[in-house]
């Protein structure tokens, strides 16, 4: 049987609490991922996901809900500034609202995590049952890689 320590990423990305949503769109989109680790005092204290960050800005800032949660960051924020025809100086003011928006203020703190050891097929049950793309792996209290469903996917032609 397949097992997620064969199928981890061991070169985890991850954030720290007081991280802005700026530093994470940028890694997001450098990196092309869509999520990581939150990390406090080498434990997981969250995920932060594109959809956590585009859920936030539309319920707390106003903005109307993206047509894809993938959609996050400077891009989003500039396509809002244009539908809504606001001008040079409303968009330093909101960009600076938005530069001051923390990880901590975003992430979810529900952490589903997964052990080394587990099967593949339990992975792929966890986030299935808990909908999600990601899931921490966790060995002794400390992050040690990190599966998602793309590890998933690949684990099938392997």
């Amino acid at each position: 049987m397949k097992k997620v320590k064969d199928f981890m990423n061991k070169n985890v990305i991850y954030f720290k609490p007081e991280y802005t949503v700026f530093d994470v769109a940028r890694v997001f989109s450098r990196k092309h991922i869509s999520g990581a680790p939150v990390v406090k005092n080498k434990k997981v204290v969250g995920i932060v996901s594109t959809s956590d960050i585009a859920k936030y800005m539309s319920s707390k800032l106003g903005y109307i809900k993206p047509i894809s949660q993938e959609i996050v960051g400077i891009s989003f924020f500039l396509l809002k500034m244009v539908e809504t025809g606001k001008g040079y100086w409303d968009m330093k003011k909101e960009a600076k609202k938005i530069s001051q928006i923390r990880v901590e203020d975003v992430m979810s703190k529900k952490i589903i995590s997964i052990k080394p050891n587990e099967t593949l097929f339990d992975a792929a049950n966890m986030m299935e049952k808990y909908d999600v793309n990601r899931l921490p792996v966790i060995n002794n209290n400390r992050l040690v890689g990190i599966i998602s469903r793309a590890d998933l996917i690949r684990a099938l032609i392997c």
